[in-house]
């Protein structure tokens, strides 16, 4: 495995898209504390330390999306964990770790919407740099590397690794 991102550098990063957020939230005038929203299990760890280094108060939920089966993402988007937080009126951010090929992200824009917040945008830690572009909000752009560590996983495993590596 080689390092492509490491702890330190995504923990720039990452203190900046928080700040990002908040100054956008707060740009927005919405009294209510935004919903961020973690797409599991790939981005765990990036939203964790995206909402402890956000500078407002916010809501926090989790819905689970299954779009891989190892590397192969070919069978669509299993839902297996639902939202929770009532949406009606209030400004969401979905959070997730990369934008592929943004059906993960559209399944979840899909189940968000349906809830009729006031407004939603995207946050992932990483997009493909010629693919689909869903995210407001992006810490790095890569090319087609299969990755692993900070959340990202090879068949279940390797997800707890501090950096981010390339196969």
């Amino acid at each position: 495995m080689e390092i492509l991102v490491s702890r330190r550098k995504l923990q720039r990063r990452i203190k900046r898209l928080a700040r990002q957020i908040s100054a956008d939230h707060k740009k927005s005038g919405c009294i209510l504390p935004p919903v961020m929203i973690c797409i599991l299990n790939g981005s765990v760890h990036f939203f964790s330390d995206l909402t402890r280094n956000m500078t407002i108060d916010a809501e926090i939920d989790f819905i689970r999306l299954k779009s891989y089966d190892g590397q192969d993402n070919s069978d669509g988007i299993t839902i297996t964990k639902e939202l929770e937080t009532d949406l009606k009126g209030k400004r969401v951010y979905i959070v997730d770790d990369i934008c592929d090929t943004g059906n993960t992200i559209i399944e979840a824009l899909a189940m968000v919407n349906s809830r009729m917040p006031l407004e939603v945008k995207t946050v992932t830690l990483f997009r493909r740099k010629n693919g689909i572009n869903l995210s407001e909000f992006c810490g790095f752009e890569i090319g087609e590397e299969w990755l692993v560590g900070f959340g990202f996983d090879d068949f279940g495993l390797k997800r707890n690794e501090k950096h981010v590596y390339k196969l």
